[in-house]
């Protein structure tokens, strides 16, 4: 009952966490951390601080734009990764204009089993290489879509991936990274494995976890990622009501 309180509280009543995202950035900028993308990973391997802010634009898009005029206004650079639902053609052509990062969240497996009513994991496995086609396809129609060369993916957790304990990312095998070899996925170990504290936001009350990004600071950790969802930024009550409505009819 408490965690569905606190998702109530955070969809429909919360205030707005913007100033505070605000003051977040202007933390590490005032400790000399450089803001980089992830397809900038390379830059990693030097004695600089960085900070990494991954955007999941899951839902939510009016919130995402605010947290680009933020990061505009402190002259920062970060990542956001798109869902083909939350796509925005101004919005992308804004963001590679302003020199961030914009990349594919991809869920072709979780699209696959709503789109075709799948009940079971095995029917996953015997249609993988129909999938594996559709993802390599919409890799192709994001890029001529918005006149972009993809750098970097990101793999989209979805309640069917939960439900078939199946990630999107094995969609990215080798077969597919040769074909697209400017690409890199965002959870790759030549990422993963120098970012030295990951962070992730999360809902309301605890708002971060395993540690509130200060720590990052305090610590004078090098190399830090931030992944971010707008949801837990704002409320946002009638997109969230749609999207709950939704969910519940796909399940």
């Amino acid at each position: 009952m408490v965690k569905i309180f606190n998702r109530i509280y955070n969809d429909y009543f919360m205030k707005s966490r913007l100033k505070e995202y605000e003051k977040l950035i202007l933390d590490f900028i005032n400790n000399d951390y450089m803001f980089i993308t992830i397809s900038d990973y390379k830059k990693l391997k030097d004695n600089d601080k960085h900070l990494i802010i991954r955007h999941d634009i899951d839902s939510d898009l009016a919130i995402a734009k605010k947290m680009f005029e933020i990061e505009k206004k402190l002259g920062v650079k970060s990542t956001y990764y798109f869902r083909k639902q939350t796509c925005d053609k101004k919005f992308i052509e804004e963001i590679l204009k302003y020199g961030s990062e914009v990349g594919y969240h991809y869920e072709e497996i979780a699209t696959f089993c709503k789109e075709n009513n799948v009940k079971t994991r095995d029917n996953i496995i015997k249609n993988m290489d129909k999938i594996k086609k559709l993802f390599e396809t919409n890799i192709k129609e994001f890029e001529k879509e918005y006149n972009l060369k993809l750098t970097s993916i990101a793999s989209h957790g979805d309640f069917i991936n939960r439900k078939f304990d199946i990630s999107n990312a094995v969609l990215f095998d080798e077969n597919l990274r040769k074909k697209f070899n400017k690409i890199v996925e965002a959870y790759d170990s030549v990422i993963e494995d120098n970012i030295e504290l990951r962070i992730s936001d999360c809902m309301y009350p605890n708002f971060w976890k395993p540690v509130n990004p200060i720590v990052a600071i305090e610590q004078q950790k090098k190399n830090v990622l931030l992944l971010i969802h707008t949801r837990w930024w704002d409320k946002a009550p009638g997109e969230r009501f749609k999207n709950e409505i939704l969910r519940l009819f796909r399940k």
